[in-house]
């Protein structure tokens, strides 16, 4: 019988399945071939995804709270499982939607569930000085499963379009067991009654209550967006700089690759440099990226998406432990999926407007605007936490050694 003990090693394995999207290396261009989308469509299909997500997000975190965390992961599956289906037989636009939009009610389902059953199993355990490490070795798995799912997909992908789309159902039947195996830690879990009255607690206590949390989800999110806008257009701008549409699955692979060690070493570095510095190299990594994106005009060019990808690796799972450690236990959940909302709401803003942008005035010069709006969210983030006094703190391997 599994223990609570059991279940970082059961969220590896269900992360891992999560990140095996064997779509995703392809996905872009299988808009563009198949379905006849254009950038801008393309960027406007994502923004409906994400509007699904910015619907569901809270509420499905807020959820998880109350029914728990293992059901909530469970009915996610059932959910992606359902859309990938639909996405097997889609021909147009409108069906691919109807995909999007099942899928991202499935993912937000999961977002901040995983996330907070992991910090809840380790703290009833005596372990919550481990989270900033499991949540690195959650990542590892996950991004190498997604690098691993990207080589499979562009050898799939050219002998049937949908084959990438097949093998991701099944993906999430297997990862449907994997949830159902895990433990429900016996934490308090708030009533659902006077629902309007906790919600609004939540967006106060984030928005006002604690300005260290704040600033925390202020530079989480900047850096986040640094590293998810490149996502939806490095495969358009890799073929345009001559890259062979049979090598994207090399370049996805290797992305997620750089993530997955990115995220093993993040604790160990912070600990070494401190968490000040390793946000200062973030941010300039970022720069870097953007800079390189946006001057290079050759396929080499592609070579600095990944020093974005990197950079996502080693801010993710330090982030993400400071932002635990000031939640509320009842609302874990309700308040990683409140961040998760508002990150899904600049995308759903700043999508289309990037889409429309590149489609009229070429990726480069759009990039390098980014770039630059970005470092600047990100630098204001970086004031806001050393003003909020976090980087004065222990870091949480350190406060619980």
């Amino acid at each position: 019988m599994n223990s609570l003990r059991s279940n970082p090693a059961l969220l590896c394995a269900f992360h891992a399945l999560q990140m095996s999207l064997f779509p995703m290396a392809i996905i872009t261009v299988f808009f563009k071939d198949a379905i006849g989308m254009s950038m801008g469509e393309i960027m406007l299909l994502q923004g409906a995804f994400g509007l699904a997500l910015v619907l569901f997000e809270f509420p499905s975190g807020y959820l998880a709270d109350r029914i728990g965390y293992r059901r909530a992961l469970m009915i996610g599956a059932v959910l992606n499982a359902i859309g990938w289906t639909i996405y097997v037989r889609a021909d147009t636009i409108p069906h691919i939607l109807l995909a999007e939009i099942v899928l991202g009610i499935g993912i937000s389902l999961i977002s901040g569930t995983d996330s907070a059953l992991l910090y809840e199993s380790l703290e009833e355990t005596g372990d919550e000085g481990l989270f900033g490490m499991w949540t690195g070795r959650v990542r590892f798995f996950g991004q190498f499963g997604e690098g691993t799912a990207a080589i499979v997909a562009g050898f799939v992908y050219a002998a049937w379009q949908r084959a990438p789309f097949m093998l991701e159902v099944g993906i999430w039947v297997i990862n449907l067991w994997v949830a159902w195996k895990l433990v429900e830690p016996a934490r308090h879990r708030p009533p659902a009654t006077e629902n309007w009255k906790q919600i609004k607690a939540m967006v106060r206590h984030l928005a006002v209550g604690d300005p260290k949390l704040r600033a925390i989800v202020v530079l989480t999110i900047a850096l986040g967006m640094s590293s998810f806008i490149p996502v939806w257009t490095i495969q358009i701008y890799a073929t345009e700089a001559g890259l062979a549409a049979g090598l994207l699955g090399v370049v996805w692979a290797t992305a997620n690759y750089s993530v997955a060690l990115g995220s093993l070493y993040s604790t160990r570095v912070a600990g070494r440099i401190g968490l000040g510095t390793l946000l200062v190299v973030c941010i300039g990594l970022v720069a870097i990226g953007y800079a390189g994106l946006g001057l290079t005009y050759t396929v080499w060019g592609v070579g600095f998406y990944f020093v974005l990808t990197i950079m996502r690796g080693l801010n993710g799972p330090v982030l993400h432990h400071e932002e635990h450690r000031r939640i509320p236990s009842s609302d874990r959940a309700g308040f990683v999926s409140l961040r998760s909302l508002i990150f899904r709401g600049c995308f759903l803003v700043l999508g289309p407007l990037i889409g429309g942008s590149m489609d009229r005035w070429g990726q480069r010069p759009v990039l390098l605007a980014v770039g630059a709006g970005i470092c600047a969210v990100a630098i204001l983030g970086l004031v806001m936490v050393r003003r909020a006094g976090v980087l004065d703190e222990p870091l949480p391997g350190e406060a619980g050694a």
